[in-house]
């Protein structure tokens, strides 16, 4: 053999080697990922395990094991012990409220999607509103309306018909879950609104055809197709109802009706704090979450069951309703006007009122709120921390939910699912046992009190939405385009750079935008983890609500609905983001 003859062998050769080499380094970044985001997920959990057997806080040398704290919790769910109501109270309120809040949700995707009604894009949009803004917003809002010894309702209810008991009472059990399902229906909405404008309609016809009737044909075909995101709209809306702090959290403690979330708050906020029960009461909320996780996995773990839109393709299309369509836009606008718009408007009425009042009187409309809230100091400290957790959040995940979802989707291996199991497992875990978890495992480092800590903490918890996002788009680029590049000599790193991210920047403007979102109005975590010199707004709105200054709080909720919706549109408009299209993964 020539040497000439035996040059195209050795490029062969080195080609090979610089694959094999390739392929290890892949494999040492995704076991290093692998181990990293295990530490970073485990290291709560197991520390919340630890704390819940110790005496004492983390750190006091007295402290040892015992099981003082879990026979406390655990016992006291059947001898009459402090999680025996607020155990109860939880779950009445989580399973009544995820049942409603799903199913309003899926109304109104139906409508918006499958129906002729007229307005449906604007309602689209209308429906998502509360995602911009705190839960606190819905308890102003409706603390303005129905209050029953203040509430504008209650005023005009007196007004008109002499009556001195009020009409309504937002501080009550019914109160309670009218405002967590308003809260919680735009989640059901915006999982399923895709769903069901890609569901093949074929299967509706044919049904119609055969006699049944609309009714017949939701409750039969559409349904039962859509069943899985039906059950993923349910579980997070059941752990989000467990983990919710300040809707209960404020109303309840007018009539002592507490949850574990805000039982756990308490432990950690008294003096001298009870971090033990915290810990304690933590694991027994991480089981009743653990149930809606178990019995989702169990309906959706057929996943062909749910298959809507076929290799042989599919046929979406709208139900016609004649005359009825201007019904359901009457319901649909009804729904809006109750749901949204009404504790929207209140709370901005709120904000320009110097006191609260049954009536309504233009002439004492001022910003006098407004002048307070910017003139405060740790309003300035607030805006400033938010912004900082929030930018920084949902920056770093959409950075290594990019690099995380390539691994994880472009190349198969054991350790690549493990690591996919691993980043979603906090989803999975209740805020506030996640930051108590935070608190046991940080509390001696010099994370601890600092937006450190904080920002660790979101990013740990809303990474998955990020690798599932991107995730979710990257399966949908073929990848004879980097095959494609790859051919004309392009390195892996520039295939990436020029071919895949110029098409994932919609993707990723989407991702960071639903982090930003959720980390500006997250406080079921913070409310732990935060210091003196941490606080953000939601927990700024927590407080002022507490004090007493509803006005404050009000402008306070206005100011960070502006803030948010700036951010919005500049992101939907400029960037491309569309959450909508990101909601199923």
């Amino acid at each position: 053999m020539t040497e000439a003859s035996a040059i195209p062998e050795r490029i062969e050769a080195i080609d090979r080697g610089r694959s094999v080499a390739g392929e290890r380094i892949r494999a040492a970044v995704t076991w290093l990922f692998l181990a990293v985001v295990t530490v970073l997920v485990v290291t709560p959990m197991a520390a919340i395990v630890f704390g819940a057997f110790r005496t004492r806080s983390p750190g006091d040398p007295r402290a040892t094991f015992s099981l003082q704290s879990i026979e406390a919790v655990y016992l006291g769910l059947f001898n009459g012990g402090w999680t025996q109501s607020a155990t109860l109270h939880t779950v009445l309120l989580a399973i009544p409220v995820t049942i409603s809040a799903t199913a309003l949700g899926l109304f109104l995707a139906w409508a918006v999607t499958r129906t002729n009604m007229p307005g449906k894009r604007w309602f689209e949009f209308g429906f998502l509103l509360s995602l911009l803004y705190s839960p606190l917003v819905g308890v102003i809002g409706w603390t303005v309306l129905a209050d029953p010894a203040a509430g504008l309702l209650n005023g005009l209810w007196s007004a008109l018909t002499g009556a001195s008991d009020p009409l309504f009472n937002i501080y009550s059990y019914g109160g309670i879950a009218w405002v967590m399902i308003f809260f919680f229906a735009p989640y059901a909405f915006l999982l399923n609104v895709g769903g069901f404008r890609s569901l093949d309609v074929t299967l509706e016809e044919v049904a119609a055809v055969s006699g049944a009737n609309l009714f017949k044909r939701m409750m039969l075909i559409t349904l039962p197709v859509m069943m899985a995101g039906i059950a993923a709209a349910a579980l997070f809306i059941f752990t989000l109802a467990l983990e919710q702090f300040a809707i209960p959290g404020f109303l309840g403690t007018h009539v002592q009706f507490d949850t574990l979330a805000y039982a756990i708050f308490l432990r950690t906020n008294a003096y001298p704090s009870d971090l033990p029960g915290a810990a304690a009461a933590g694991t027994l909320l991480l089981i009743l979450s653990s149930i809606g996780l178990f019995a989702y996995r169990r309906l959706t773990r057929h996943s062909e069951r749910f298959v809507a839109v076929t290799a042989r393709g599919y046929k979406p299309g709208v139900t016609e309703l004649g005359a009825g369509r201007y019904v359901l836009f009457g319901v649909c606008l009804l729904i809006f006007i109750v749901g949204i718009a009404a504790p929207l408007i209140a709370v901005a009425l709120r904000a320009l009122l110097p006191v609260r009042t049954m009536t309504f009187d233009p002439g004492s409309l001022t910003l006098d709120n407004f002048r307070v809230l910017f003139s405060a100091a740790d309003m300035l400290l607030g805006l400033r921390n938010t912004f900082y957790l929030a930018f920084g959040a949902a920056t770093a995940c959409s950075v290594i939910g990019l690099v995380v979802a390539f691994q994880i989707t472009r190349r198969k291996s054991l350790a690549k699912s493990i690591l996919d199991y691993m980043i979603a497992l906090p989803i999975g875990v209740p805020g506030t046992v996640f930051g108590v978890g935070m608190l046991w495992a940080y509390v001696r480092t010099p994370l601890y009190l600092t937006l450190g800590i904080l920002l660790l903490a979101f990013v740990i918890r809303y990474l998955v939405y990020s690798v599932r996002s991107i995730g979710g788009a990257l399966m949908q680029i073929d990848k004879a385009l980097e095959e494609s590049a790859a051919v004309a000599g392009a390195t892996p790193f520039k295939s990436f750079m020029f071919v895949n991210l110029p098409l994932l920047r919609p993707v990723l403007a989407s991702a960071w935008l639903l982090v930003f979102l959720i980390v500006m109005r997250e406080i079921s975590s913070s409310i732990i983890l935060y210091g003196a010199h941490t606080v953000t707004l939601p927990i700024l709105t927590w407080n002022y609500l507490n004090d007493g200054s509803y006005g404050v709080a009000s402008a306070l909720a206005i100011t960070q609905i502006g803030i948010v919706g700036v951010v919005f549109i500049v992101l939907t408009r400029f960037f491309g983001a569309d959450l909508r299209a990101r909601a199923a993964e």
